[in-house]
């Protein structure tokens, strides 16, 4: 086991030059950029581990786009007209009343 894994960081540090090269830029000292070496090994490994299927993207679009349908069916059917609150219209019917009795 020692032996893969000394072989996956190995290989990790040449897939991963790049951050050597910026750790060094950065002036970080060694255990820094072992950290930093040893995060990205395991972020890697993490993300190639996931099985991902071939229409996975497509079969995501779909859900997202029948989801979006179905919200957009949702408010449809529960719109209503959206009324002003009482004090609003008491003061249209306000104004109402004293702009008729100016005009006459």
């Amino acid at each position: 086991m020692t032996q893969k894994s000394s072989t996956f960081i190995k290989e990790t540090r040449e897939r991963e030059s790049w951050l050597t090269a910026a750790a060094e830029r950065e002036g970080s000292n060694t255990k820094e950029a072992e950290g930093l070496l040893a995060t990205a090994a395991l972020f890697r490994g993490a993300l190639e581990a996931v099985p991902v299927p071939d229409d996975a993207e497509e079969q995501s679009r779909q859900k997202a786009v029948a989801h979006m349908k179905q919200l957009h069916f949702e408010r449809l059917q529960g719109a209503r007209v959206p009324q002003a609150p009482w004090y609003l219209r008491l003061g249209r019917l306000m104004r109402f009343v004293f702009t008729f009795g100016r005009r006459r």
